[in-house]
């Protein structure tokens, strides 16, 4: 499959392929942090974010959520549908944590009336501030359609995944999805890796994020490790 780079991130690299509808993802071994100088890189990271998030794409596929996502193509990368992508990132949240807490002085882990989903420019250059439909209708990144089928989808993918995760003892706190064009159709791209995540693990009743991890290594690989294998059961 002939592959040339097209974008690196902070966690992924993207390639085109001979087909021009369709994309190379390939997962990077670092771990997302504010500043740069600060990075970690942690063994086998990339392979365990491209195996949740196949495996995730997989099961919303079998509860009909289109995605972008084809087939894993190897320990580290995935074939996805080429997308228009919406420059938003959609966070769903369930319990009160993080940026929920800091903005509106709920206290931390308080269980939501109902899920809140917010909406994110996703812009290096303004630092993704919070911003609402009237924004993003007006500055002509979706219209009010998309953006109703983009809280529907999100809505339902709550349910799936913490159906799913409760299962494995693991609540879900809050995760983001990123939407794109395909067609007239709006479907879930990006990925669904634990860099997506914030749980509560049920068992030990402590927040597993990227955010939340200690910055040593072989703790950070363990619990990379864990979540992949309550994914994969």
């Amino acid at each position: 499959m002939a592959k040339k780079k097209i974008y690196e991130g902070k966690t992924k690299k993207l390639y085109e392929t001979d087909n021009e509808n369709e994309l190379v993802i390939e997962f990077k071994n670092d771990v997302p942090c504010l500043d740069e100088e600060s990075r970690i890189t942690i063994r086998n990271k990339g392979a365990i974010n491209n195996s949740i998030s196949c495996h995730l794409f997989r099961y919303l596929s079998s509860y009909h959520i289109t995605t972008h996502f084809i087939r894993q193509i190897s320990n580290k990368e995935m074939l996805v549908k080429k997308l228009e992508m919406i420059p938003l990132q959609v966070i769903t949240r369930n319990i009160a944590s993080g940026n929920l807490v800091k903005r509106y002085g709920l206290e931390e882990g308080k269980e939501l009336e109902c899920p809140v989903i917010e909406f994110y420019l996703k812009s290096v250059q303004v630092e993704d501030p919070l911003i609402n439909k009237d924004h993003i209708v007006a500055f002509g990144h979706a219209s009010s359609d998309e953006l109703k089928e983009i809280h529907r989808t999100s809505s339902k993918v709550n349910v799936i995944l913490e159906d799913f995760f409760r299962r494995r003892k693991l609540r879900v706190i809050d995760f983001k999805l990123e939407f794109g064009r395909l067609g007239d159709r709006i479907v879930v791209g990006d990925e669904l890796g634990f860099d997506n995540f914030t749980f509560l693990d049920l068992e030990t009743n402590k927040k597993l994020s990227v955010e939340s991890l200690s910055g040593e290594k072989e703790e950070m690989c363990k619990i990379y490790q864990k979540i992949n294998e309550l994914v994969m059961q």
